[in-house]
């Protein structure tokens, strides 16, 4: 490009549609195709750089680096203060800021966030990314953090907010073939007047669209994006669909024969960007455009909406004219962000009852910290990088300094042998930690800390190395500090067999069998085969194995033992935020996993005849 030159759309003096219309006719038909996705191309003869739309901030920046985190979502509607959502959302805004800097071309300023979807069942795995089942406050709390997120400038953008999903979306499991019914009331009352606020005084300037559909309609084609978020509601930015969900349209909904038909649908449903897998998806394009499904004059009108954006983010102007257009590295966790994390954490705590218990006496002589959270600091799918953790056990241990504080996470310890074998498992002392049953010595097998999550869901924990064992190419080795991923590979179940034994299987069902060098790996059950029968592993085939768990000592009496010696005790119970319950994962139920439901139960007599104990029920910060 010559730098001498400069178009229209360079000059920050013209009026914003004119620069965006100018910007547009000078892009090929080609470039246009190549601008409707996610990733969008870079088009150096107009001197226009890649940008990525899409960077995650549901509470707090996350998945580019540590950055301040601040509670779920579903913890700050606890707080009821708009005014405290604007300033998280002014927070976000300056540390993406901060990584856009550092690299434009991947961390973009169009934030994912915030999450307006109403929690019509407390059961849906994504609970914690919104606000609660409440419109009106849904809609105050969302807009308080659209105007912090997007800044008070009257043109520039600090980044722009991306309301999600539009709209009915309440379960994960087959979320992308679903479809719900809505009559209009409740729609127009309930589901609807959720975003309608964050809009019409947010001024939001995003969108993303459901994976469900509503009464049979696919969300991505449904009319109501044009009619009522466009028109009624005057938003004048840009609406996405859910990655993946354009070409689901065909794979998933089976609402459309071809992936022409889904992108074309899509584009004149209102949706300007789209976030599948972009090579099949340009194909797409060219293909609705050779049929005659879309026009390239339904290109200009997304591109529009996309690019719109993108002027009033500043990025085609002088950094001078732009307040945001540099943000100081010192924002990035600041002391001050992190001291608002913490009001937003204290705000957001709710006591349900208080029978005189609180506040703890400042003078105990010593406290018994129980239960398998006490000592975690748990992230979610949707966390930032935490610049630093403090778990409750280390809270309360600088609380008690120089006091006795006595703690016990209420695990079982286990050892495990093969059934078939009598061998005892240990690892793998040359080979990564990988696990095999080769021990006679029960006194050398290694030892386990056993987490029940429930509903068919146990970590195990490797006393010799800390490591949780999960899944790995070459089978299961202690390897993980965390369970916790997309694929919770750290989580088995152990069925009972008629044996007596217990079939130990994978995070996705599959048996863990023994390899003929007793390593423990991940099988299929070939074709016509039983439990007992043979299992295919890789090249080579081993016989379907039992498993015996034996129980060291009994993590809850162990427990009820630590408390028993102390003044009071704080049992801090919950779930895990990666295996109870999260994006494609619905809960089975709302209650504590069994496991915690027993460790609790001891205590029962002491919640009901004394104050001597403190329940702590949490969830990740």
């Amino acid at each position: 490009m010559n730098t001498e030159e400069c178009y229209p759309f360079q000059n920050p003096d013209l009026p914003l549609e004119e620069r965006v219309n100018d910007l547009i006719s000078r892009f090929t038909l080609e470039e246009k195709v190549q601008l409707m996705c996610q990733y969008q191309a870079e088009i150096p003869h107009l001197g226009v750089h890649k940008y990525k739309h899409g960077t995650e901030g549901a509470h707090g920046v996350a998945w580019l680096g540590e950055a301040t985190v601040f509670p779920q979502n579903i913890g700050l509607a606890c707080t009821w203060d708009a005014d405290l959502m604007n300033k998280i959302g002014s927070v976000v805004g300056d540390e993406a800021r901060v990584y856009y800097q550092r690299d434009p071309a991947i961390n973009g300023l169009t934030i994912w966030a915030p999450t307006v979807d109403m929690e019509r069942d407390p059961r849906w795995g994504r609970n914690e990314e919104a606000y609660g089942e409440d419109p009106h406050l849904t809609g105050v709390l969302s807009t308080g953090l659209v105007k912090g997120m997007q800044g008070d400038h009257p043109f520039y953008y600090k980044t722009v907010a991306t309301l999600k999903h539009f709209y009915g979306n309440n379960n994960e499991v087959d979320r992308g073939s679903a479809s719900v019914s809505i009559d209009p009331r409740n729609k127009r009352e309930y589901y609807l007047k959720a975003f309608e606020m964050p809009f019409r005084e947010g001024k939001a300037g995003s969108m993303m669209t459901a994976y469900n559909g509503i009464n049979g309609r696919p969300c991505n084609f449904n009319n109501e994006v044009n009619e009522i978020v466009k028109g009624e509601w005057g938003m004048n930015g840009f609406v996405v669909g859910d990655a993946g969900d354009v070409l689901g349209t065909v794979m998933d909904h089976h609402y459309v024969d071809s992936y022409a038909e889904a992108v074309a649908g899509s584009v004149m449903a209102g949706i300007d960007s789209m976030t599948d897998e972009q090579d099949i998806s340009f194909q797409a394009l060219h293909d609705a455009l050779d049929q005659g499904l879309l026009t390239e004059k339904d290109l200009d009108r997304a591109l529009r909406n996309t690019f719109r954006v993108r002027v009033r983010l500043g990025e085609f102007d002088p950094a001078e004219r732009n307040p945001y257009s540099h943000v100081p590295e010192s924002k990035l966790c600041a002391p001050e962000h992190s001291a608002l994390s913490l009001r937003a954490a204290r705000e957001s705590i709710v006591l349900l009852k208080n029978d005189g218990l609180l506040p703890l006496k400042p003078d105990m002589d010593s406290v018994a910290v129980i239960g398998p959270l006490a000592d975690e600091a748990f992230t979610d799918w949707y966390s930032g990088t935490p610049k630093y953790r403090v778990t409750p056990l280390q809270g309360i241990e600088e609380k008690m300094t120089g006091r006795s504080v006595r703690f016990h996470n209420g695990f079982d310890r286990v050892r495990i042998r093969s059934a078939v074998t009598g061998k005892y498992v240990v690892l793998s002392k040359v080979d990564d930690n990988r696990l095999e049953a080769t021990c006679t010595d029960a006194e050398q097998a290694e030892v386990f800390e056993r987490n029940d999550w429930g509903w068919g869901n146990v970590t195990l924990r490797a006393q010799s190395c800390g490591k949780y064992v999960t899944e790995t190419d070459t089978g299961l080795a202690a390897f993980a500090d965390e369970a916790k991923g997309w694929f919770v590979k750290e989580a088995f179940d152990f069925e009972p067999t008629a044996g007596g034994g217990l079939l130990m299987k994978s995070w996705e069902g599959k048996p863990i069998v023994q390899d003929e060098h007793g390593y423990l790996v991940v099988g299929d059950v070939g074709t016509g085969a039983t439990a007992a029968g043979t299992i295919v592993v890789g090249s080579t085939s081993a016989s379907a194995d039992e498993f015996i768990v034996e129980v060291l000592s009994d993590g809850i009496q162990e427990a009820v033992n630590a408390a028993s010696q102390a003044d009071t005790a704080i049992v801090v119970v919950g779930n895990s935020p990666f295996i109870n319950g999260k994006e494609t994962i619905d809960r089975p139920d709302i209650v504590l996993p069994p496991a915690q439901q027993a460790l609790i139960r001891p205590f029962m007599p002491q919640i009901l005849t004394s104050s001597s104990l403190l329940w702590a029920v949490t969830r990740s910060p």
